[in-house]
């Protein structure tokens, strides 16, 4: 897969190189600090185990806070490390993800930036490495698979728009077994009439869904594992807080804690009827989004327009799940598609994308203060800088006309 603009531009070395010595780096203090745990990469080492060995992966009392929370199939997904200990295992993980975290911004920023190369990738790429450092370092410390998901997000993307329907659909397929944010792309692949993708998606995922059965060898063993998978999901969203209450980073908190709807009593149904409008209302303006530019036909621009819708759609996968700060990972091509079309911004736009930037990645405790820290927190102000940079990708959709006689090369 080249990705190389029609002008000779150069991989932004200086800056990925920054980056992967960043991530070695922090491995070198996590060990010294004694604080090379990867606690979540453990979980899936040790599920991975027990599914080699056809034995339960839900629930297991000494596990304790740790549990197992994914799909059976994705358990499958690391039984490659079982066969290495895992004081070594865990180390090759991290030099994974490292590499995973840079190629996914590597080919982030060639993907938006496709139809007009920019000789600043190095200065992009070094911005968004700051910007996005908290995320991607707290992901490694954990051994998380947050940015594991991005990357086949990202993938996804050069797949559909280079219409490449079985990897793009095998990519999607593999990435809804490790969290189900991808029910996100099925409404999606509906309005953009992709049946054949929805049809290729499907089969993957029957396919994928039957792997575990050659572990446990039974259908009835294998059905009980799911339900069991599908009730750790109910208890995860039976544990969405409250509308109102600190720290709920859904849009639908957000608004209610902004706005004179925190005056409102919120009761189980009017809670549900609240959520639903701003579904709909989130759903429409993602409908009217895709129709910017879109009566332009030629390809360069319809697949930048691809580009930002499914950009804008990992974006709001925080906004949406109830979720920890450590999703917000997902807001990395939201990021870098402002930076690169950061001239198309007016001067007050330009300081609202700044402010949105020290929002999403400037919550650093250890540079801030534990107390800071939580009161940012407990404010959800990183949600805020997302919904603002979201609004900014709107304006950014409506200045970007390509041309038929733009530079344009993608393969």
């Amino acid at each position: 897969m080249k990705l190389l603009g029609n002008s000779g531009e150069k991989i932004p070395k200086l800056s990925l190189l920054f980056l992967g010595s960043l991530c070695l780096l922090f491995l070198v203090a996590e060990v010294i600090n004694n604080r090379f745990w990867l606690s979540d990469f453990e979980v899936y080492y040790n599920a991975a185990n027990r599914i080699l060995h056809s034995e339960n992966l839900y629930r297991i009392q000494s596990d304790g806070h740790y549990i197992f929370k994914y799909s059976p199939t994705s358990a499958v997904y690391f039984i490659p490390f079982t066969f290495i200990p895992f004081e070594i295992a865990k180390y090759i993980y991290w030099i994974l993800l490292s590499f995973i975290i840079v190629s996914a911004f590597y080919v982030s920023v060639k993907l938006l930036s496709f139809y007009k190369p920019s000789s600043k990738l190095n200065v992009i790429v070094f911005a968004g490495s700051v910007i996005l450092a908290i995320h991607y370092l707290r992901e490694l410390h954990l051994g998380q698979v947050n940015n594991v998901l991005l990357f086949l997000y990202i993938l996804s993307i050069y797949f559909y728009i280079e219409n490449k329907t079985i990897y793009y659909s095998a990519v999607l397929a593999i990435s809804i077994f490790i969290k189900p944010f991808t029910l996100l792309f099925i409404p999606y692949l509906i309005v953009k009439k992709k049946y054949k993708e929805l049809m290729w998606f499907f089969a993957f995922c029957i396919v994928l869904a039957l792997v575990p059965f050659l572990f446990y060898g039974t259908i009835e063993t294998t059905l009980n594992q799911y339900a069991m998978w599908i009730n750790e999901l109910k208890i995860e969203l039976s544990h969405k807080q409250g509308l109102l209450n600190y720290s709920n980073h859904t849009i639908f908190s957000i608004i209610a804690r902004y706005s004179p709807l925190k005056y409102v009593e919120f009761n189980e149904t009017t809670s549900r009827i609240y959520q639903m409008t701003l579904l709909i209302i989130i759903g429409i303006s993602i409908i009217w989004f895709m129709k910017i530019n879109d009566l332009i036909k030629n390809i360069e621009q319809q697949k930048f327009n691809s580009i930002l819708e499914i950009s804008l759609l990992v974006s709001i996968i925080p906004l949406l799940a109830f979720t920890s700060e450590n999703a917000f990972i997902f807001s990395q091509l939201l990021v870098f598609a402002v930076l690169l079309n950061f001239q198309l911004l007016n001067k007050l736009e330009k300081i609202t994308a700044v402010l949105s930037f020290i929002l999403i990645g400037g919550n650093f405790s250890e540079l801030i203060g534990s107390d800071l820290s939580q009161r940012i927190d407990n404010l959800s102000l990183i949600s805020v800088g997302v919904i603002l940079l979201i609004v900014l990708l709107f304006k950014i959709r409506t200045r970007t006309k390509i041309t038929p006689s733009s530079n344009f090369e993608f393969n």
